[in-house]
Parts: structure tokens; C-alpha cells; sequence
């Protein structure tokens, strides 16, 4: 049977919204010419915690969970880009099943990461409970074919400084051959007209002088510094003769030019410097921030507060927006093809209409007409003010189309 559309809402869009059982919906996108075409595949199936919720049932017997799991991830292949990813999140109840089941219809060799997702804390009855608490979910992250998946380089905001970076150039404006490094400790201490470190510690307190030196770094990042050890065996032939050269000569300053795509290599004693401002960002409000590059621990997308999120209520496992936000932009760009076979509360849907992806949607008819689609009516209101409407300037706009 085909797609049938039987109510469109806003502007005349390619998003769907499909009412019913996903493994049949998934079949009917195939045949329906959708094969190849999704960048990114979310999906956050049952976890198996042993319960049933008024929104989906979630106690299965361990085999039964297992046959239902593995006929769709068999039909989620053929609907991926050739440079595409899916992501599957779960907790560890059902971990090494589903990580089985990826490996045997993606391949192992195209598993790019687990994502260990950190959701809660250990306050309230966690707390007081002995044992390891259970405080993450896990995202599995497999391209359908690794060498031509290029995820986007992103960051997450550090708190506090990097004490690494612990030296200070005095005089970048000369030659690097007189570069002068001196303790940023002990520069921020006389800008602040003390006489040392431990007088700034006694009059400002540790946490004050500290906050001190964070403030002085993101303000002159340009001349805070650090040295590194370079990975010999893993730079080229003309860097291993300038790290050669600079450890014979330890006071000296050497510098590589490596052409308009990669910054200079500039080494003393061998080891490499590196500069604060390579990892300094500013928001959208113009303030300055330490960023690092994404790793494969996510503890700083918080999940509590998002209860009403969407306007929606979900029981258990309602994911924030800022995860999905996360995820797709990871992985894909606006105008690319998003696919969550296990909607729920909509929350893929709505991130992937406010950073303008198109998407597809399956989730059975209560949910789907409870929850779902008054959210993405919301979305294409401008009525909802939630997750991450503020950061994308969210205002309303598009539409949606609802299959059966």
C-alpha cells in the first residue's frame, strides 16, 4: 500500500509525519523512492526497562525485543545516503544486544563511535542507593560506509580555564627569536598591582585569583600559551628535522610555514606552541569561551527541566532538544533528509524543523496524534518557545504533511 497524505498543516513542505507501525511504514518509504536518501537516522527505540507506560510498551522478553529490533534496522540500510549516519540510542539493559545487531547489518568497520550519553546525577534516592547508579545512555554512531562519512568538527563551551596554558609571550610584536615567556600567574598577579602570586591569593582568596586568571586568558588569548610534545612518528619529514633542530638549540624559537591550510608549526626545545585563542569562541551575545573539540562523552546537555519540553509530557525517555540539536548538526546540513522511525514525543522532528532539515517522522496513532502533531503545529506557529527555538531564532515557518 502507498503513503497516502491525508492532511497537510502550514506551507506546502516535503515533511512527513506517517501514522502507524514503522517496520511497514519503513517498507512503504522504500518502495516509494525514499531509498538513499536520508542523511541522518535517529532512532531511540523501547529500551526493554521491564515496564508499561500509558505511550509504548516497554517490557519485552529479551528475544522477542531482539526480533523486533533487527527486521528494522534491516530495512533503515537502503534508505541511508552513501555518506550518511544513523544513530541509535539505548541504555545498557540492551547494550550488547543492539550493538550485536548494528555490527551484523552495518558492518563493524563502519562503527565510528559509542557516545556515552550522561543524563542524570547521583542526588535524591541515587544518592542513597548502593551500587554503580545508572546515570548515561549510549548513542551508537555507525556511517553506511565510513570513508565517505565526514562529520562536522564541532565543540562544547569548557567551564573554567585550561591550566595548561600556564605561560604568557610578552613580546609577540618582536621576532620570535627574542620571544620572551613568562608565568601567567605572575603576569595576572602585577596587572592586578601585587606584588606576587601569593599576595593576589591572599587578597582575592584561591577562587578569586583563579576567576582572575580566567578572565585575563580569554582577554588576551593571543599571547597565552603552552608547549606540547609533537607525536614525531606522526608529523612530516620536513617538521622531524625542525623538532631535530630545536632541541639541539633549547633557547631558540623555530618556525615552519605549512602553507595557507594548516597553521605554522613554531617549536622551542622541541616541543610545539600552542596558543589560547585557537580555542577561544565567542556566543551569541559577543561573550568569550573556551571551547573543545567534541568527545565521544556527552556531560553537558542537561535532561533535567525538559519535562514539558514541546509542550509535550512523555513518559521516560523524552531526550532533550539540544541532543538532537547536537546530533544533527553533527551529521547533517540544512535541506539534507532526517529520519526517526521511533517519533515519540516528536522531539526529532521539531529540532529538525527549526534548524531547516527535512524529516520524516513514524510513530503509531495516539502518540502520533496526542503528542506529535500538536508540537509540530506549535513549531509552525511560532508558539513554541522551548528547547532550542532561542539558539536557531526559531520564529514559525514551513509545514508538514500527515501519512498513513
Amino acid at each position: 500500500m502507498k503513503l497516502r497524505r491525508v492532511r497537510a498543516y502550514g506551507e506546502e513542505s516535503p515533511n512527513m509525519l506517517i501514522r502507524g507501525d514503522n517496520l511497514d511504514a519503513l517498507d512503504r518509504l522504500g518502495r516509494a523512492g525514499f531509498a538513499g536518501r536520508f542523511r541522518c537516522i535517529y532512532l531511540d527505540p523501547p529500551f526493554n526497562s521491564g515496564r508499561v507506560f500509558r505511550e509504548y510498551h516497554d517490557a519485552w522478553d529479551p528475544e522477542a525485543w531482539k526480533a523486533m529490533m533487527a527486521p528494522r534496522l534491516r530495512a533503515l540500510h537502503p534508505l541511508l545516503t552513501e555518506d550518511g549516519a544513523i544513530f541509535a540510542e539505548i541504555d545498557d539493559t540492551q547494550l550488547g544486544c543492539l550493538l550485536l545487531l548494528m555490527d551484523d547489518v552495518f558492518g563493524p568497520q563502519n562503527r565510528i563511535a559509542i557516545v556515552t550519553v550522561v543524563r542524570s546525577a547521583t542526588t535524591g534516592h541515587k544518592a542513597i542507593n548502593r551500587g554503580p547508579m545508572n546515570v548515561t545512555d549510549y548513542l551508537l554512531l555507525y556511517a553506511k560506509e565510513r570513508r565517505r562519512f565526514r562529520p562536522a568538527p564541532l565543540v562544547r563551551r569548557r567551564q573554567g580555564r585550561d591550566p595548561a596554558y600556564n605561560l604568557y609571550l610578552a613580546n609577540a610584536e618582536q621576532d620570535p627569536s627574542a620571544w620572551q615567556f613568562l608565568p601567567l600567574k605572575t603576569v595576572v598577579a602585577k596587572r592586578l598591582d601585587y606584588t606576587s602570586r601569593a599576595e593576589a591569593v591572599r587578597a582575592l582568596g584561591a577562587e578569586g585569583f583563579e576567576r582572575a586568571i580566567e578572565r585575563f586568558s580569554l582577554e588576551n588569548a593571543a599571547r597565552v600559551v603552552r608547549f606540547a610534545q609533537p607525536r614525531y612518528e606522526a608529523v612530516s619529514l620536513a617538521a622531524r628535522a625542525l623538532i631535530d633542530r630545536s632541541r639541539a638549540a633549547p633557547d631558540r624559537v623555530f618556525w615552519l610555514d605549512r602553507g595557507q591550510r594548516h597553521k605554522p608549526m613554531i617549536l622551542r626545545g622541541g616541543n610545539r606552541l600552542l596558543f589560547l585563542a585557537d580555542k577561544v569562541r565567542e556566543d551569541e551575545a559577543g561573550e568569550r569561551y573556551l571551547a573543545e573539540p567534541l568527545t565521544n562523552v556527552w556531560n553537558d546537555i542537561p535532561f533535567q527541566g525538559i519535562a514539558r519540553e514541546g509542550g509535550v509530557v512523555f513518559a521516560r525517555n523524552k531526550k532533550p532538544e539540544r541532543l538532537l540539536e547536537r546530533v544533527l548538526a553533527s551529521s547533517t546540513e540544512p535541506g539534507d533528509w532526517v529520519l526517526d522511525p521511533f517519533l515519540g514525543s516528536g522531539t526529532t522532528a521539531a529540532v529538525a524543523h527549526k534548524m531547516g532539515r527535512n524529516y520524516v517522522g513514524i510513530e503509531r496513532s495516539e502518540t502520533l496524534d496526542q503528542l506529535c502533531i500538536p508540537r509540530l503545529e506549535r513549531v509552525v506557529d511560532g508558539t513554541d518557545t522551548t528547547g532550542i527555538t532561542r539558539v536557531q531564532s526559531w520564529r514559525g515557518g514551513g509545514g508538514f504533511g500527515i501519512y498513513d
